[in-house]
């Protein structure tokens, strides 16, 4: 259990240092803008569900579901969504245009997903989802998680 976290701590520092650091930024900063309005408040809270993803988006998957929220995130998405999934999918294709990077690419990738329709999203840790259900049934118990 102890080389998993390991890898996982890694592989998360990895994504930092090739771009998520400034993700991270990027989308606070622009969280804090949203939040001097009142009317932006739930995005600045969108904003920094999506911050918070980028700094360790290894070991968790999101969970997207878009219908649960459909106004919120049509809303979104419109005004403020495809500017957050452009800019991961500008750091997507310049990882996979590397010959290493595919890898972090497809995080990016991912992530510029959950920046499309980020309401209604739940992230759940990569064993939950796809572990069977044998590991869902242990996870549940040795964490409380409700599904």
């Amino acid at each position: 259990m102890g080389h998993t976290n390991l890898v996982k701590k890694v592989k998360n520092i990895a994504f930092g240092l090739s771009g998520g650091w400034f993700l991270c930024l990027y989308f606070t900063s622009l969280a804090i803008v949203y939040a001097l309005t009142i009317i932006g408040a739930k995005k600045a809270y969108a904003l920094l569900k999506c911050a918070s993803f980028c700094l360790m988006p290894f070991g968790k998957n999101a969970y997207t579901d878009f219908m649960s929220h459909k106004f919120g995130n049509t809303f979104w998405a419109v005004t403020t969504g495809w500017q957050a999934a452009f800019v991961c999918l500008v750091f997507a294709a310049f990882w996979y245009a590397t010959v290493f990077g595919a890898y972090l690419g497809s995080r990016y990738f991912h992530l510029a997903q959950y920046c499309v329709s980020p309401f209604g999203t739940k992230c759940y840790p990569t064993k939950l989802l796809t572990g069977g259900e044998t590991a869902v049934a242990r996870l549940r118990e040795e964490h409380n998680f409700e599904l």
